[in-house]
């Protein structure tokens, strides 16, 4: 397991972590997530620190909660496709933006995506 970094909130690495894997399609649409609990021996850490993070995360409707029964990853999969295609916008717009600073132009980056993506 990754280690977490200690300049981020360790419940923001945690709601990175079970997002991705949601987005990743790991963890799959009405999934049941495992309990606070094992996710706190999972990741090591406080099972106050993953309630939060599932709370959230609960917050972006990626998980929902039913009650005496546990948490689980919604079935929503027009959400989820929302979510994945803000995360890559938000991941793309991030890269270029530090290709602009360093001096890239519009076309260099463009030609470089396209050859990378020939292959």
């Amino acid at each position: 397991m990754q280690a977490f970094d200690n300049n981020i909130p360790i419940y923001i690495q945690l709601i990175d972590r079970i997002n991705s894997r949601i987005l990743s399609g790991n963890l799959k649409p009405g999934e049941k997530l495992d309990s606070v609990r094992a996710l706190a021996d999972t990741y090591q850490v406080n099972p106050n620190t993953v309630q939060r993070a599932l709370a959230d995360l609960e917050g972006t409707g990626l998980i929902i909660s039913k009650r005496a029964i546990g948490k689980f990853v919604t079935e929503d999969e027009n959400l989820i496709k929302s979510v994945r295609d803000e995360h890559i916008d938000s991941e793309i717009k991030e890269i270029l933006k530090r290709l602009y600073s360093e001096g890239y132009t519009k076309e260099e980056i463009y030609n470089s995506i396209k050859k990378l993506l020939e292959v």
